[in-house]
């Protein structure tokens, strides 16, 4: 019988949640099963439908359960679990290693970026960059103006494997956050994704591995690091119905993929697919690279846990980035290892040096230890989900029903399906004549609608209306 506790710190729907979600883990709720209705639950349990719904809704986006129209969620099919866990996080022992100097990429500035905007484009509704009213500035240089207070820390390399103040700080939050199991010692911090993927392959290389697959959704810049070091690179699609087939039948060593953003609009691998991947991996002795990327900007519901908190095998490798909550330009990542790839990490450290800013690590070490990544992650999550909502109603009043527009679950990108009958590339070139640049994703099946990816970060609130105003009066009549 679920029975909330209504003094505990755990939120009322999240112990709804982790109620429901354990018994459909082990079974106890069989895959075509139907959930109480919002109504039923919430007056069985006496809280409002408000929470029931919350704790559907994160249920229905990790693929525990199927939402139907007029009839009650339906439970989905997972491999089940071996053991069951209690109602809190289990963690495991993890053993401590030495600290590793000269880590480093020197010739490496930038990851992969998008293309530079062209002059003509106004307002581009075609790029993820960082909402200029997303960051305050101001609090930031209050923490570099700490840190230069303390020239010492400034005039040396730092720390080769990243400056232990950020590696604790990042600990704590990994921990909690992402529920990823590791020490502040167990950290390596870099000067962005691409010089963490460097490593990644070096490391890869020596261990003997040979075929990589990447999610089609990753940069392309990851596939050119992986092949530029000798590996066969495999193309595939994380939510294929036929993954499991497909990387067994390539002979796939190491998959790199993103759990927590599956798509532009938020969509997250299902607990479901999941469980697949750790099965496999631990089968068939592959490694698990788990890109964190963009794991904060969830707007319904917590963020999804990490792969690696659910890993009962020493397969993933975890990587992550602040790039979507802090500037990009802060050039910073970091990257947890399994034992087997740190202990050869250990072994080569001569050949790495430290590249990323020591200045910035402890400013940012600073931020998080005052509090200030928590306030910033929520503020921006807060303006996202509010800003999503803005463009919605502003696309639906000056198209009416020429489109339908969808709220993300995450990340910065509305979905758009637009009823005409042009081609994907007519709108597109009709948008760019009148400087409004968009994500033209696929035409329809039926030739009679396209749909179209639009980000709302880069163009201010103030300037939105008339960004869908100009972008209205372009495809007027289509």
């Amino acid at each position: 019988m679920l029975v909330v506790e209504r003094n505990s710190v755990t939120p009322l729907y999240e112990q709804i949640y982790q109620y429901i979600k354990e018994r459909i883990e082990y079974g106890q709720y069989e895959a075509g099963t139907r959930l109480p209705s919002v109504r039923a639950l919430a007056g069985e349990v006496g809280v409002s439908k408000i929470t029931v719904e919350q704790a559907y809704l994160q249920l229905a986006a990790e693929g525990y359960i199927k939402a139907h129209d007029r009839s009650p969620y339906e439970v989905l099919s997972l491999p089940l679990s071996s053991t069951p866990r209690n109602n809190e996080t289990q963690w495991e022992e993890v053993v401590t290693y030495p600290l590793a100097p000269n880590l480093a990429f020197d010739s490496i500035e930038a990851d992969v970026s998008e293309p530079l905007n062209h002059k003509s484009i106004q307002y581009n509704f075609a790029t993820g960059a960082m909402d200029p009213e997303g960051f305050d500035y101001t609090r930031w240089k209050r923490y570099i103006g700490y840190i230069l207070r303390e020239p010492e820390r400034l005039l040396a390399y730092g720390d080769p494997q990243g400056e232990w103040e950020l590696r604790l700080q990042l600990a704590q939050y990994l921990n909690t956050a992402r529920a990823v199991r590791t020490t502040a010692a167990q950290i390596i911090i870099g000067s962005g994704t691409q010089a963490m993927v460097m490593m990644i392959a070096a490391l890869l290389k020596r261990a003997h591995i040979t075929t990589v697959a990447i999610d089609s959704s990753v940069l392309i810049g990851v596939t050119h690091i992986f092949e530029d070091y000798g590996f066969k690179v495999v193309t595939i699609d994380q939510h294929s119905e036929t993954l499991i087939a497909d990387l067994t039948r390539a002979n796939v060593q190491a998959l790199y993929c993103t759990p927590s953003h599956g798509d532009r609009q938020g969509r997250v691998m299902s607990a479901g697919r999941r469980k697949e991947l750790l099965q496999w991996s631990k089968t068939v002795g592959s490694y698990l690279i788990e890109d964190d990327y963009d794991s904060e900007l969830r707007y319904y519901g917590r963020p999804i846990s990490s792969l690696q908190g659910l890993a009962r095998e020493e397969h993933v490798i975890y990587l992550g980035t602040p790039s979507k909550v802090l500037p990009p330009s802060i050039r910073i990542s970091y990257m947890v290892l399994p034992t087997s790839l740190w202990n050869d990490f250990l072994t080569y450290r001569n050949s790495y040096r430290q590249s990323a800013s020591v200045m910035e690590q402890l400013v940012w070490a600073r931020y998080m230890a005052a509090g200030e990544w928590s306030k910033q992650i929520r503020r921006l999550r807060k303006h996202y989900a509010d800003k999503s909502k803005q463009l919605v109603a502003q696309l639906q009043s000056a198209f009416g029903e020429k489109v339908k527009a969808y709220l993300p679950e995450g990340g910065v990108y509305i979905g758009l399906t637009v009823y005409t009958s042009l081609s994907g590339e007519k709108l597109l070139a009709k948008a760019h004549e009148a400087g409004c640049d968009v994500r033209i994703e696929a035409d329809g099946a039926n030739r009679e609608e396209v749909h179209c990816l639009l980000s709302f970060s880069a163009i201010p609130s103030a300037q939105l209306k008339e960004a869908v105003s100009q972008l209205a009066n372009a495809w007027k009549g289509v």
